[in-house]
């Protein structure tokens, strides 16, 4: 009997696990797994690659792919434990070239299937990998069908499966949403509780019980009112997060034996630093109100002035818009005058003209510390240097909104436009850690882009670079600022 391609990709996997696994009775001494990345550093990439791989998705958008560069790595590290010459070289490399196949297809099938991973990525969100657990493994398994067709070439067989896929992935998002911000609050409540939360922090603790006993409340008498529920459960969510926080600075001050003063010193210089950005300075001496009044004047003067700087630039655009009227009606006047090649002449100028006042107006959108703005051919490149992340996170916090504001702004120049948007980072860490992180923060900005902006998520391609492209030394502070950036790369040919 012939035997296909998924039973032999299947035998190369289950031979490798086997072997891996039991190995081979001999009197030879078997390598360790150390000494086995030491040896062989084919394999130790292909080990690295395969971790990467699997955390992209690879396994489930091109799992034949997937489990023969799996198998193969398998096959090559027993071989090579065995010290068994060329072969686990040949066969990690074999097992490279697979994965790279792996990659192209998992990427067609992205392309296939975007409208699944979309609402697939909005269930996850939600919660329902943790909420309906057998429920999401089961689309989870059919979805890997659907790309496995899609290795095969048949890719009607998978679209076929797109509407039910849809369906149970849409669905179950519905229903995380419903449930899912409750059982959270539930979580948090709890959590905050055997933190002893409502020791530290009774008042905090008893506000977040109380809101979360009116959203289970809501939900039991009226389940249709679940967003006012979700809107109680969140708040509780809120307060058990925050009476947990409460309770460990609480055990802070404890610990090191804080007294009324140091806790007040304490606080002032968390002012101090809140302050620091700013120009002003802030006088403890005065009374606490005054000195928490002049920071927020401080930072109201500020809002006001960006405020300022946006009613300028929106002046300028108004005033491009207004050129643009005056050159088009200087056009039309003498258009029946000109002959073809002057009129071509005029229009390559006016389109050079107008490219030109929004680049400009562009440059003017950002300070030097936010972003700088090149042009390259017809397309705009934005390095935005200015993102703030935490150390080793994605998450966008609010004091980046204004300069992602500002991109939405740039963005709505370009309005037919496609976009890449890219991450980077500096050389602190491991390289291995910096590449998915430069790419989480670039997709976390991306969705913003398309959540707030109302970009469509077709017109996005999403990068990551991690350390590889630094565009200073990361010798200085001031060099590895530059080198933590976003790009993003308006693309108008």
């Amino acid at each position: 009997m012939k035997m296909t391609i998924k039973m032999k990709k299947s035998l190369v996997f289950v031979i490798g696990f086997l072997w891996l696994v039991t190995g081979c009775v001999g009197d030879q001494q078997r390598l360790t797994p150390d000494e086995i990345n030491s040896n062989f550093e084919v394999i130790a990439t292909l080990k690295k690659e395969l971790t990467a791989a699997q955390e992209n998705g690879i396994d489930v958008f091109a799992p034949e792919g997937f489990l023969e560069a799996k198998g193969l790595y398998a096959e090559a590290f027993h071989m090579a434990g065995e010290g068994k010459g060329d072969q686990p070289v040949y066969l990690a490399n074999k097992g490279l070239s697979a994965l790279a196949k792996a990659k192209s297809d998992a990427k067609h099938a992205q392309e296939i299937m975007w409208e699944v991973i979309d609402v697939r990525h909005r269930a996850r969100k939600a919660g329902a990998p943790e909420l309906f657990r057998e429920e999401y493994k089961a689309t989870e398994k059919k979805l890997a069908d659907a790309n496995r067709l899609i290795e095969e070439g048949s890719i009607a067989g998978a679209k076929d499966l797109r509407p039910s896929l849809i369906n149970s992935y849409n669905e179950m998002e519905i229903n995380a949403l419903k449930k899912g911000v409750v059982s959270l609050a539930k979580a948090s409540v709890q959590q905050a509780r055997a933190k002893e939360a409502d020791d530290n922090a009774p008042v905090t603790y008893r506000k977040a019980e109380t809101e979360l006993n009116m959203a289970i409340s809501i939900l039991e008498t009226d389940r249709t009112q679940a967003e006012k529920a979700n809107s109680h459960a969140k708040l509780a969510t809120e307060m058990a997060n925050r009476a947990t926080e409460i309770t460990e600075l609480a055990r802070t001050f404890k610990r090191r034996k804080y007294s009324m003063e140091d806790m007040i010193l304490w606080y002032q210089k968390q002012l101090f630093e809140i302050n620091k950005p700013l120009s002003s300075e802030l006088d403890f001496e005065q009374p606490n109100h005054i000195v928490v009044r002049s920071l927020h004047n401080t930072i109201a003067e500020l809002v006001e002035s960006r405020k300022d700087s946006a009613r300028i630039a929106d002046e300028k655009l108004k005033r491009i818009h207004e050129l643009e009227a005056e050159l088009k009606g200087v056009h039309n006047k003498y258009e029946h005058e000109m002959s073809d090649q002057a009129k071509r002449q005029m229009e390559t100028d006016l389109i050079k003209q107008e490219a030109d006042e929004r680049f400009r107006h562009v440059q003017s959108l950002f300070t030097p510390g936010e972003a700088e703005v090149y042009r390259k051919g017809n397309n705009v490149l934005i390095k935005a240097q200015g993102f703030y992340f935490p150390s080793g996170s994605a998450e966008i916090k609010t004091i980046n909104f204004p300069l992602m504001n500002k991109l939405i702004n740039a963005i709505r120049e370009f309005p037919d436009s496609r976009l890449e948007v890219s991450g980077h980072t500096d050389a602190i860490g491991s390289a291995e850690n910096n590449l998915p992180l430069s790419k989480n923060r670039a997709k976390n900005v991306a969705d913003f882009l398309i959540n707030v902006g109302h970009v469509k998520r077709t017109d996005i391609i999403v990068n990551g670079y991690g350390e590889t492209r630094p565009v200073a030394s990361n010798d200085t502070e001031q060099g590895r600022t530059q080198n933590r950036r976003i790009e993003l790369l308006i693309v108008n040919e």
